[in-house]
């Protein structure tokens, strides 16, 4: 599905991550792990398209991708990818319904509407119409995955996504991350949490360059 080099990527001028390889599998659970500032979230970026400044190769399905392309990494983006961020992004001056449609585009969002009531069901959240601002960190967690899933991606990237939630709100997490798994979704996550590693996942350790 993805194979990856990065022979070296900077930020602000400091080497982050180099001669750094790896190829993602359909259907596979990927761990990024590794001590805090060695480029956990730089590299989740890079996989994601959302970071092309760096040298090396991305190979996608066998074609390679230039970063200067940016019509074709928004394509793919849109086509393949969803995102759960470290921060989970939630606009708090809407309603669930909102923010779960957030990230699907606009002339498909009433198609999707309907599977908003399962899906946020499904992540323990049963008050689509209710203020967002009233979420505690485990909900507007969920609710972020929610809006991850309701495109139905085919790759899942998690950063951090049990970060500092209590041990309840990441068994609900995990299960749902596992689950969309099983069906055949492919997973990268960054976590330093070693008690979510499983034997089913693949586990990249990054070091310090």
């Amino acid at each position: 599905m993805i194979n990856l080099h990065i022979r070296e990527k900077k930020f602000r001028d400091k080497t982050i991550l180099i001669d750094t390889s790896m190829e993602i599998m359909e259907g596979g659970f990927y761990i990024i792990t590794g001590p805090s500032g060695v480029g956990k979230s730089s590299l989740l970026n890079i996989i994601g398209l959302l970071d092309g400044d760096f040298f090396g190769d991305y190979i996608f399905y066998g074609e390679k991708i230039c970063s200067c392309d940016r019509n074709k990494m928004q394509e793919l983006r849109r086509l393949y990818f969803g995102y759960v961020f470290q921060d989970s992004l939630i606009n708090e001056r809407q309603d669930l319904t909102r923010n779960t449609l957030c990230s699907v585009e606009y002339s498909k969002q009433k198609d999707k509407k309907k599977n908003v009531d399962q899906l946020l069901s499904m992540v323990g959240l049963h008050f689509k119409n209710g203020c967002s601002s009233i979420l505690s960190g485990g909900e507007k967690q969920r609710l972020a995955l929610a809006r991850a899933l309701i495109k139905q991606p085919k790759i899942l990237l998690a950063d951090e996504p049990t970060a500092s939630l209590d041990r309840e709100n990441k068994k609900v997490i995990m299960n749902i991350l596992n689950s969309f798994n099983n069906d055949g979704g492919t997973i990268i996550m960054v976590t330093h949490d070693f008690e979510l590693i499983t034997n089913n996942m693949e586990v990249i350790t990054l070091n310090n360059c």
